[in-house]
């Protein structure tokens, strides 16, 4: 980013207005801060002015005219190796001209610029947000080309904010195009007016202003623009009669109209979309588009105003649910969705959703691994969205079944993996797995309504738990290794090795069975290797702002996510050139180079002894097993087994025969199957079947008390946001990333020096009344004190570290 010192030159005065980035200045703010350097008004000025540069590179003075000019103007400095640069202003010679035509008026008429509308309500998410690639420390997802929501940002917490139509209103035309205008009512008229006033720059003295007549002039002295209108016959409608759209004013910054109402119905969209907008945005969109400047309590007002109408929204979905359900079905037969209500009116508690198409793809092609997990809305009536998320063949997240509940609790989760259970119908003697945080209530509903299912615990939130009492890199390193360890042997090794370093450390980690966190003890028939709950928290993360929507936007917005991803990952599928998915296919290339290191001996029949520096390891390709363990537990060969492969295939025939020893699940054919079947789409509100049921309550809205968190609490190890600006280096103790104010070492020092002052001075008040009292006669310091000095343990000494304190403090 271009950031150059910005110097103003005007009149016969130099300031200096600071240091600016590209992003954040325009032609307006400029003026601004000049303005409030000369005559500490905080304002931007009403005259008009000529704003020049000189280029130190070749001597030229430029006019700057617009703010695209600024904005090449900073690139050029900085390509220049310039760190500054110098504007000159100049005030604009006022020469009133007589109003014979359109060209002799000062305040030209200027055509509102309206971006481009698109309908960004339900905004897409790229092609690779859900291809999950594994469940490293610091791994995630990859992400393709999902269609982004546009920005109109001024900042970099900024970026998410939607860019939509928000700057409807007046357009100027013609000089006389109000002439004879017939408006439906005085209503309109004045809302037309109004943004007339705001686009040219002015204010309205409003001679007359009721219902029957309407009559406004310029509230420059001087300006000759004045306008009449009057109810015709009707009652209602409003002709304008006489109308002078000659200017002679100039542009004001500071408009009275742009009123609380106006800006809420012009940003009201905007609002809605990212009600964590702050206010700072408004206020730039506003000087960008309209060139006004507005005050930040009528900003607050107006974002009030317009949030007030998106709760109205949120309270209104909640009479959809029903008719929503019923639509649903008629488009996609044997879908579930389950509406929970709380009596004796029917209030709602929760809503549970699946389609007939993720059913079937689950129990087609993906492994039978599903992951857990819950994140809270933030909308004005809370709740948390419970999802339910498996993998397909190519490691892909494949969202299965959600639910909106009250919270986290043992009811709620008992509620969706009881209905997500009567959906699937899933065989109840295959085995099945369930990956989760240890999450409020989830370990006791899984039992109950899933008491023969395997579970995993994810190993980030057992090693967030574990390095409470456990920390250091040490010990941290050990544990990953025990988590991912394929090996009992190498596993226990790693135990003992923890139990060198902290017997607590090692008591801590037995209290959790190895089958919940570590691979070695994993169900080798789930054919899944994960020891972290990454999926759930990316398929979160590409929640976003969403969460913030109303429950059935909400709903819809993953809906079409989903809808839109099963036809992509067919096409995507259709251009495989093999049998094995490509993150698969990776897995089986990384496998197959570290097999170069090993040195093999054939057993005959194929089965072979791998040895690997002073381990050696057993493979059987006609069991698909490895010494290892990481084939058994992964369904994709290790780097043992592709040696034993290429040997008994030869290195030209084992590209052709790899796929049959990988795990069925992990082929294209799944792949196909999980998504072969489609979800229909769902057509407009307006043609839902009508539902003759009563319509349904919002829950009541609970308030935490205290100011809402803008953010979320982070754990104890869990680093600072990284900034800018440079590291702060401790002047007490010269650490990093904190100041002498706050340092611990300093203040413990401080307290010290504060004890040893005090013991001190209490010293010093003791001898002097025991001398006193003895004798009238005056004794030296070194007579006074010696005495007391014994008792309280040589105290010359102390005196002498508070004074080092004094020194060095």
């Amino acid at each position: 980013m271009e950031v150059l010192e910005v110097v103003v030159h005007y009149g016969t005065t130099v300031h200096d207005v600071g240091t600016w980035d590209v992003e954040h200045i325009s032609i307006i703010t400029l003026l601004h801060a000049m303005n409030e350097k000369n005559t500490g008004v905080d304002q931007v000025p009403s005259g008009d002015y000529f704003v020049f540069v000189l280029l130190p590179w070749c001597s030229e003075k430029v006019e700057v005219k617009t703010d695209n000019d600024l904005v090449e103007l900073f690139r050029m400095f900085s390509e220049n190796g310039c760190t500054r640069i110098v504007f000159e202003v100049e005030d604009k010679p006022y020469i009133p001209l007589p109003p014979e035509g359109p060209s002799a008026i000062p305040n030209v008429n200027h055509e509102l610029l309206v971006d481009n509308y698109q309908n960004l309500e339900w905004s897409d998410f790229e092609e690779n947000e859900l291809n999950y690639l594994g469940d490293n420390e610091g791994g995630g997802f990859e992400g393709d080309d999902i269609q982004e929501v546009g920005s109109e940002a001024v900042e970099q917490e900024h970026d998410n904010i939607v860019n939509l139509e928000l700057f409807e209103g007046y357009q100027s035309h013609e000089d006389d195009e109000f002439f004879r205008e017939t408006h439906d009512s005085v209503y309109t008229l004045r809302a037309l007016l109004i943004d007339y006033a705001i686009q040219e720059g002015i204010n309205f003295d409003k001679v007359k202003n009721d219902n029957d007549r309407l009559t406004y002039r310029c509230k420059w002295k001087g300006c000759p623009w004045r306008i009449h209108a009057s109810r015709l016959i009707d009652g209602v409608t409003m002709m304008v009669k006489t109308y002078n759209p000659n200017h002679e004013c100039h542009r004001v910054y500071k408009n009275a109209e742009a009123k609380v109402t106006w800006i809420a119905s012009k940003f009201e969209l905007l609002v809605k979309c990212n009600p964590d907008i702050k206010i700072g945005v408004i206020a730039d969109l506003l000087r960008d588009k309209f060139k006004v400047n507005v005050d930040a309590q009528r900003l607050y007002k107006a974002k009030r105003k317009a949030l007030d109408g998106l709760g109205r929204q949120h309270a209104e979905c909640f009479g959809l649910l029903r008719r929503y359900a019923c639509i649903v079905n008629v488009c996609n037969l044997g879908s579930a969705v389950h509406i929970r209500l709380q009596q004796p009116e029917p209030t709602f508690q929760r809503f549970f959703i699946s389609f007939e198409a993720q059913r079937a793809g689950f129990l087609g092609g993906c492994r039978p691994f599903i992951g857990l997990d819950g994140c809270h809305l933030k909308g004005p009536y809370g709740g948390v969205l419970l999802s339910a998320i498996a993998l397909d063949a190519n490691n892909g997240l494949y969202p299965l079944a959600f639910c909106i509940c009250e919270g986290e609790t043992l009811l709620s989760w008992c509620w969706f993996l009881k209905n997500l259970k009567l959906f699937l119908k899933y065989p109840t003697n295959n085995s099945i797995c369930f990956m989760s945080d240890r999450q409020k209530g989830v370990l006791g509903a899984l039992k109950i309504h899933w008491p023969n299912a395997t579970t995993r615990y994810c190993a980030r939130h057992i090693y967030a738990n574990f390095r409470v009492k456990h920390s250091g890199q040490e010990l941290k390193k050990l544990f990953w290794k025990a988590s991912k360890a394929y090996d009992v042997n190498e596993f226990n090794s790693i135990m003992a090795n923890i139990r060198d370093v902290s017997m607590d450390a090692r008591l801590w980690l037995n209290e959790i069975e190895a089958k919940h966190w570590s691979r070695h003890a994993f169900d080798p028939s789930i054919k899944c290797d994960h020891v972290t709950n990454n999926m759930t928290e990316s398929f979160n993360s590409m929640l976003g702002d969403h969460r913030a929507r109303t429950y059935l936007n909400l709903i819809e917005f993953i809906r079409r996510m989903v809808m839109k991803r099963f036809q992509e990952r067919k096409e995507e599928c259709s251009r495989w050139k093999t049998e094995i998915p490509p993150n698969v296919s990776s897995k089986v290339l990384k496998a197959s180079k570290e097999s170069r290191i090993l040195r093999m001996i054939n057993a005959g029949d194929g089965e072979y002894e791998l040895i690997e520096y002073s381990t050696t390891y057993v493979v059987k390709l006609g069991s698909f097993t490895c010494d290892c363990g990481a084939w058994q537990i992964s369904g994709v060969p290790c780097s043992h087994a592709m040696a034993g492969i290429s040997h008994f295939f030869g290195m030209v025939g084992v590209s052709d025969q790899i796929s049959d020893y990988i795990h069925p699940s992990l082929t294209k054919t799944a792949f196909l199957n999980t998504y072969i079947n489609m979800i229909h789409p769902i057509p407009d509100q307006s043609r839902w079947p009508q539902v003759a049921s009563a319509s349904i309550i919002p829950p009541p809205i609970k308030r935490q008390p205290g100011r809402p968190k803008l953010q979320r609490k982070k754990e104890p190890s869990e680093k600072p946001r990284e900034t800018r600006s440079g590291s702060v280096v401790c002047q007490a103790c010269k650490q990093v990333g904190h100041n002498k104010r706050t340092c611990s070492k300093a203040n413990q020092s401080n307290k010290k020096v504060l004890l040893n002052s005090n013991r001190c001075a209490q010293l010093q008040r003791k001898t002097q009344s025991q001398g006193s009292a003895s004798s009238p006669q005056p004794q030296s310091k070194s007579n006074m004190m010696m005495p007391e000095a014994e008792s309280y343990g040589q105290p010359w000494r102390v005196v002498d570290e508070f004074e080092f304190g004094l020194g060095f403090h």
